[in-house]
């Protein structure tokens, strides 16, 4: 008889390769061009929308089956009550951070930073959770360093005389540290992706209402300032959060480990492609270099990761 699993499994990996490629491409793209459609807007009232929009449309998400229940499965003890807290202020400072990196017409060093954020999960892992290393896995993160320090090194040497420290690399390296740690809190929770970001957009709710507050008190919230169109599109932060992670999230369930580890890379190559051709953002020869040695840490990584992958499914004869 014909062997009908292997239709059904393609079909299923076919869709996961979609669904994951969906949400790269809408963070590499769509994400960057949203924020900076709303650039007279401050980092922090776009921030405070990603929650004020986002929460709504994840609590009608985890009440699909298998239902809200999940909820309070996730927040069951203090142990799981304090990473939720530590994962939720480190998402903050990932949003806001990358906000800002498009406000500020900084998007090639988010590119970097996300470029990296792998071999810096890699990293912890290795530090933290004692996880060992292979050789050319350590190469990859030392060409990995030696790329953005290079980076640092360019920006540096062009930066005009007086600049204060916003105008130094900090985003490469915040984006991953923060990325990489709330990873690393996330792989220890009891919650799924959509229980976890519902969560912690129900803990910075009250915080994000209290900043718009403030920010419309103080004259500083373009909301209810700009017109319809411009409140619309403010409300659509949420959307915006929800729509990538939700699309990951299904992808990641349906492909391999290994898969999704080469799929991630496309979100930083839209948005440094982004940053180039639309923004108008300039690279120059040092910055050029560093992401030639980040692509080869990429490469070496990603070739590596995928030969053990098909070493350990190999049949022992």
């Amino acid at each position: 008889m014909p062997d009908l699993k292997e239709p059904t499994n393609t079909r299923i990996i076919r869709l996961g390769v979609i669904q994951a490629l969906g949400g790269y491409l809408f963070w590499g793209f769509i994400t960057g061009i949203y924020y900076k459609s709303l650039s007279n807007l401050s980092a922090w009232e776009l921030l405070a929308w990603r929650a004020i929009g986002g929460f709504p449309i994840a609590l009608m998400l985890v009440c699909l089956p298998p239902g809200i229940g999940r909820l309070w499965a996730a927040i069951a003890d203090r142990k799981s009550i304090a990473t939720l807290i530590c994962s939720t202020l480190l998402i903050a400072i990932n949003w806001v951070t990358f906000i800002y990196s498009v406000l500020s017409e900084r998007l090639v060093e988010a590119s970097l930073g996300y470029f990296i954020n792998p071999l810096v999960s890699v990293l912890l892992a290795r530090l933290i959770l004692g996880e060992r290393l292979r050789r050319i896995q350590l190469a990859a993160i030392g060409l990995a360093f030696a790329g953005v320090l290079t980076f640092c090194i360019s920006i540096v040497i062009h930066a005009e005389a007086g600049s204060n420290f916003t105008a130094l690399p900090w985003i490469p390296f915040v984006l991953p540290i923060s990325f990489g740690l709330y990873g690393l809190l996330r792989k220890q929770m009891k919650a799924d992706s959509i229980t976890g970001i519902t969560i912690e957009m129900g803990m910075l709710l009250p915080f994000m209402i209290v900043l718009e507050a403030w920010l419309m008190w103080t004259g500083n919230a373009r909301f209810l300032q700009d017109g319809i169109r411009a409140d619309g599109l403010l409300m659509l932060g949420g959307l915006v959060t929800v729509i990538p992670l939700v699309l990951f999230a299904a992808g990641a369930r349906k492909l391999k480990l290994t898969t999704i580890g080469i799929l991630q890379y496309i979100a930083p190559t839209c948005q440094l492609i982004l940053a180039i051709t639309i923004f108008g953002e300039s690279v120059g020869s040092g910055e050029i270099f560093a992401f030639i040695l980040i692509w080869i840490a990429v490469i070496t990584y990603s070739i590596d990761s995928v030969r053990f992958a098909r070493k350990s499914i190999q049949p022992i004869s």
